[in-house]
């Protein structure tokens, strides 16, 4: 019996000490114990982090093998993805194109149009710096014909996910193609008509404002699927144009970085929705004053899409401005104001299809490529700036059909050969008048 009574007693001190060092491990001093392993959650955390990158970029990577065009928006992202480069926090890379023109009754010539150094940091995942530094045919010493310039450097405050603060110099958000004008990622060399003189791109503004990115939740499809409906937003409070709006467009009215004109800041939004996968709808708008008197206000819209149908892609932008505090040449009691256009007004529309034969798999073109794509596009451009008052010049106009085709052996790389046919109504010339010609580049985005 006292054998038996020992046996249970050693058993009940094995239970008690196994409680104890429980109660110890993780009831008494568990704080210090779980304190301890923080380092190493944050080091898991990182971990994930850097998987989720990872999938990310599989996920995208996956979407180029299948033939699927890449939308705009996407593309300078996936560059990025796909080749990131600095050290610690901070990330650099950039663009770069160079070009060849001829067009009638002007030389032939070769530009090295543009080479723009990024460089971004992230100090926390709530703070993020970003810029974009420019040089333009050789800088601005180059024959007085290149310019040098920060066309980006913002700073990122996330309140939550789909609030972000955002102050500093950023691109005005009026319509696609002044968002997404990479030379890497445009699918032509030559920039559109209505991105030239209606949107005077590329149009950056000091400024301040918000902006994020919204999941609004599944709808069914047609085809019975869920699709995840998003919406992305910006808004920005800037200094705004300037009075040299002339009868060729905005582009000489970008305001100065360092003053405002007139004391009273502009207002600029754009929202996007997407319904689906490849599927984008762009609604902008753009109000503000262009010069000093009571009556120099100017207001702006756009629509601009990116709809793609596996290889198909349809893109393109409209725009319109209306101009007040203009006087026609006509009215000899004015001197300081000169002539300009009352609206302006613009559109691009713009068909890619993106193919790669199977037997170029072998040639040079194809070798070692995981997934090279050849795109053939046509775009038609038309821009008219209408000036009632101005009885000289009268209305400005000009259209433009462009036929082209480029090569991409990997998304961030293209070499681009087009055919311009131009057509000029109007005294003034807004671009190339009535002459056509040819454009190439090649560009690279890192």
């Amino acid at each position: 019996m006292k054998v038996h009574r020992k046996g249970r007693k050693s058993k009940m001190y094995r239970v008690l000490a196994l409680g104890l060092a429980w109660w110890i491990g993780y009831g008494g001093i568990g704080p210090v114990a779980q304190a301890a392993t923080l380092e190493e959650l944050e080091s898991q955390i990182q971990a994930l982090q850097v998987q989720v990158q990872e999938l990310k970029r599989q996920q995208e990577m996956a979407r180029i093998e299948t033939g699927e065009p890449v939308p705009y928006e996407e593309r300078g992202v996936l560059r990025n993805i796909k080749n990131p480069a600095g050290f610690g926090n901070v990330t650099v890379g950039g663009y770069v194109d160079a070009e060849f023109e001829n067009f009638e009754n002007t030389n032939s010539t070769f530009d090295q149009a543009r080479f723009v150094l990024n460089v971004a940091a992230d100090l926390h995942e709530r703070l993020r710096f970003y810029s974009e530094y420019e040089i333009e045919h050789g800088g601005p010493n180059a024959a007085d014909a290149g310019e040098a310039k920060v066309e980006q450097a913002w700073i990122d405050y996330r309140i939550v996910d789909p609030v972000n603060v955002r102050a500093g110099i950023v691109l005005v958000p009026m319509g696609l193609f002044n968002l997404t004008h990479d030379s890497d990622i445009q699918d032509f060399t030559a920039r559109p008509l209505v991105a030239r003189r209606v949107i005077p791109s590329t149009w950056m503004e000091v400024g301040a404002g918000f902006n994020g990115d919204l999941a609004l939740g599944e709808w069914m499809a047609q085809d019975g699927l869920l699709q995840d409906l998003h919406m992305s937003y910006e808004f920005y409070a800037v200094n705004g144009l300037d009075e040299d709006i002339s009868d060729t467009g905005l582009r000489n009215a970008t305001g100065a970085i360092e003053t405002d004109l007139n004391n009273d800041k502009a207002g600029v939004a754009r929202i996007a929705v997407s319904p689906f996968l490849g599927h984008t709808v762009g609604f902008s708008g753009y109000t503000g004053r262009h010069g000093t008197g009571e009556d120099d206000d100017i207001l702006g819209g756009a629509l601009d899409w990116d709809l793609n149908f596996g290889p198909l892609q349809l893109l393109g932008e409209w725009v319109a401005f209306d101009v007040d505090g203009f006087v026609d040449d006509d009215n000899s009691s004015t001197t300081a104001r000169v002539a300009a256009p009352d609206t302006l007004q613009g559109l691009l529309a713009q068909v890619n299809y993106h193919f790669w034969p199977d037997f170029l798999n072998q040639t040079f073109l194809g070798r070692n490529f995981e997934n090279p794509m050849l795109t053939a596009s046509l775009s038609y451009g038309w821009v008219q700036n209408e000036d009632d008052g101005d009885s000289n010049t009268g209305d400005n106009e000009e259209d433009r059909y462009t036929f082209g085709l480029n090569y991409r052996p990997v998304e961030s790389w293209a070499l681009k050969v087009e055919y311009q046919l131009n057509d000029q109504e109007g005294t003034e010339s807004l671009e190339r008048g009535d002459n056509d010609g040819v454009m190439a580049s090649v560009a690279m985005g890192f």
